[in-house]
């Protein structure tokens, strides 16, 4: 995801920032669902190769916030391309303790059936509110102050519910080594169109975490309406010189797990 520009209806913003230090407890109540989604290609450069794309996107979202919530996570895609198809498939799942500060995850990515990637780490939050990133092996990394993925979105939210038009922080996912700084423009809310509850448009922006140039393109964007209780539709996924959209085809709303049975996956075990 590369060099998008945030433009539209979310410029006339007032900026609320998460402050460096703790971050504020979240209002809102994130409910477990399981969602499916349609993938299919927006939009892909001359550059890109690409000359169509379809997928699909299972994502689950269980837990409590006594005992924390697990995301569970599988995109698979079918990419025809100018010099052969391409099938890539994606397998996630993280844990995340919104009290304790803690975070844990693992991913694997294969292309064409064969391994191409995989990954496991944790994050803790120490004392001093600072991360400390061990992957692998590897010893502890210290790679500063940030929130993680749901404790971002849970604020994200919070930040709509207030009128708020910007939700801004650094984040870390996962995905990488570093802490980004996520920037969230927030639309006005819109009513369900019978694929899913009303919800906000937001775009959330990922630009490094030295950056502060208003003018600087961000690293990748993520599109979507998103609702209250964290369910979302319409998603838009720009990978710079391709754009693939998430239309929700089934959603499934899960009963809460008392917080003695809250699933477990091989990250939460970590």
């Amino acid at each position: 995801m590369r060099t998008l520009a945030v433009t539209g209806i979310f410029c006339t913003t007032l900026a609320l920032t998460a402050e460096a230090g703790m971050p504020p407890a979240a209002k809102v109540t994130l409910e477990p669902h399981r969602a499916v989604y349609d993938l299919s290609l927006a939009w892909a450069s001359g550059q890109s190769g690409i000359e169509g794309l379809h997928g699909r996107f299972v994502y689950s979202f269980t837990g409590t916030p006594c005992e924390g919530y697990v995301t569970e996570m599988r995109m698979v895609t079918d990419i025809a391309r100018e010099h052969g198809p391409m099938v890539t498939d994606q397998i996630s799942s993280s844990f995340e303790d919104l009290e304790k500060g803690a975070f844990s995850f693992s991913s694997k990515m294969f292309s064409d059936f064969n391994l191409q990637s995989e990954t496991a780490g944790e994050a803790n939050r120490t004392d001093n509110r600072m991360i400390a990133l061990k992957l692998g092996g590897q010893s502890p990394l210290d790679i500063g102050k940030a929130e993680f993925p749901t404790e971002y979105l849970a604020h994200v939210i919070d930040a709509a519910v207030a009128g708020k038009r910007v939700y801004e922080a650094a984040s870390f996912d996962g995905s990488g080594q570093d802490v980004m700084r996520a920037v969230t423009l927030i639309g006005d809310r819109e009513k369900g169109d019978g694929n899913g509850p009303d919800g906000w448009p937001i775009t959330t922006a990922y630009f490094p975490i030295s950056s502060h140039d208003g003018d600087q393109m961000p690293d990748y964007t993520v599109s979507m309406t998103l609702a209250e209780n964290g369910v979302s539709r319409d998603l838009l996924m720009d990978f710079g010189n391709f754009k693939m959209a998430g239309r929700l085809d089934k959603l499934e709303m899960l009963d809460p797990a008392d917080c003695e049975d809250l699933p477990t996956t091989a990250a939460s075990r970590r």
